[in-house]
């Protein structure tokens, strides 16, 4: 690990955004720690974040869009294809259903707050304002354990 750096970032696995310091070793994270200088988790590291350099490396992680065969097998394909495909079909149910035939789910964990910037604007778009996400299910309780700790 000759060249490799600690450089200091965040995780978005979760809302918590905890801070997070990743060692960078020829642009593989090698290592991941908590970040003790962030002043929201002090150095705190939860096992997701800790298991990141697996995650990210893992061979079989997708690297590319793929799209499924009349066979059921898997083709990968560009980004600008699977837009486009995407853009297409979801533009055909619109038109035959209506905009409010859709909707968004931000799923739990995983970046859950990633589209929010773009979500309404896109719905919208689409004629559809439905939005659902699994905090009603996994953060609610969360949300009132930390009100009667810390004050709401």
């Amino acid at each position: 690990m000759s060249g490799a750096q600690w450089r200091k970032t965040a995780c978005n696995l979760c809302y918590i955004n905890c801070g997070l310091e990743v060692l960078l070793d020829e642009g593989r994270i090698t290592k991941v720690r908590g970040d003790r200088d962030n002043p929201k988790s002090e150095g705190y590291l939860c096992n997701k974040a800790a298991r990141i350099p697996y995650y990210a490396h893992h061979r079989d992680r997708l690297t590319s869009p793929l799209r499924r065969r009349a066979d059921g097998s898997f083709e990968a394909i560009d980004w600008d294809s699977a837009i486009s495909e995407i853009a297409s079909r979801l533009r055909g149910i619109v038109n035959r259903y209506g905009g409010k035939s859709l909707a968004l789910y931000g799923g739990g964990g995983q970046g859950n707050h990633a589209g929010g910037a773009y979500a309404t604007a896109f719905l919208r778009a689409l004629g559809s304002r439905h939005v659902f996400n699994a905090l009603s299910q996994e953060k609610t309780g969360d949300f009132w354990v930390n009100g009667h700790m810390f004050g709401s």
